[in-house]
């Protein structure tokens, strides 16, 4: 995050959009094919700021999905089957209508998919219909959080494990009607509790309050205040990007180094229906 935004770049803009994290990209239409430079500074630019924006894009299911290749291999969720595009199972429908949420609400800090043993690289998420100035979704910049945590705390968690499991997901996931269930439930799966991470080499905080169940040879009740404290810390205001939808807008995360959290500040009748693909990442370390 240090330096300039838009500096050095030759063939995108790229607009800060607050001192957290994230970032405007300009000079890019999605839905063509993109060049080998531009895919270079796009990833640069997500390196950099963890969080990227590109306003007023259309895009077919096959370009978002071929957008999100630029950054790995293009991945089905591995639990959701309420909403899902015909011939393209890459791409999740995060869709509210008529006072149903399908594949679930997301008011609650994550990052996603943790309980496996290669959590993604980051996701894509394409706005399609939303009441702008509603269902804005937060963003929260772990290397942030990590960075500025004491010495002390630092020195308790470096080297600590910390198991992850996906029964939240799978409870609010059944609890809605309407929603495919989900009938087995993967292992939980141990992970550092703070990693570093492969493209930028910064530490990050890799703990998250719906997916971690508890510290490695601690009990879920001795772990709870240091992970508490942990949540607490990693959703302050100072490392927080709020992003206001628009139609047309497609979001990139960092799912290595970021949570996120969708804000249910709308009423039953409004439509807010999003597209997600999910890059492939690797196991944490």
């Amino acid at each position: 995050m240090d330096g300039a935004a838009g500096s050095n770049y030759r063939h995108i803009s790229v607009r800060r959009m607050c001192g957290a994290l994230g970032a405007e990209i300009g000079g890019v239409d999605l839905s063509q094919p993109i060049a080998p430079e531009i895919e270079t500074e796009i990833r640069r630019a997500f390196a950099e700021n963890l969080v990227i924006v590109f306003r007023g894009q259309d895009l077919a299911p096959d370009r978002q999905i071929a957008f999100t290749r630029i950054f790995g291999p293009c991945e089905q969720h591995p639990l959701y089957r309420s909403a899902q595009i015909p011939d393209f199972p890459e791409i999740l429908v995060l869709e509210h209508k008529a006072g149903q949420f399908f594949n679930g609400r997301n008011d609650i800090w994550h990052a996603d998919i943790t309980f496996a043993e290669a959590p993604p690289l980051g996701s894509v998420l394409h706005c399609r219909a939303i009441e702008e100035g509603y269902g804005d979704t937060m963003f929260a910049n772990q290397c942030l959080a990590y960075d500025t945590l004491s010495h002390g705390m630092k020195a308790l968690l470096d080297g600590r494990m910390a198991e992850h499991s996906s029964r939240v997901l799978i409870e609010r996931n059944n609890a809605a009607a309407y929603n495919v269930p989900v009938t087995e439930m993967p292992p939980p799966v141990l992970h550092p509790v703070v990693r570093t991470h492969p493209v930028t080499s910064r530490r990050t905080l890799f703990v998250n309050p719906t997916y971690t169940e508890r510290f490695e040879n601690m009990t879920a009740a001795e772990s709870k205040p240091i992970l508490e404290y942990l949540y607490a810390w990693g959703t302050r205001s100072e490392v927080i990007y709020r992003h206001r939808w628009r139609v047309g807008d497609v979001v990139m995360f960092d799912n290595r180094c970021c949570w996120h959290y969708v804000v249910i500040d709308y009423g039953p009748d409004m439509h807010r229906r999003m597209h997600r693909t999910t890059a492939r990442g690797d196991r944490p370390a």
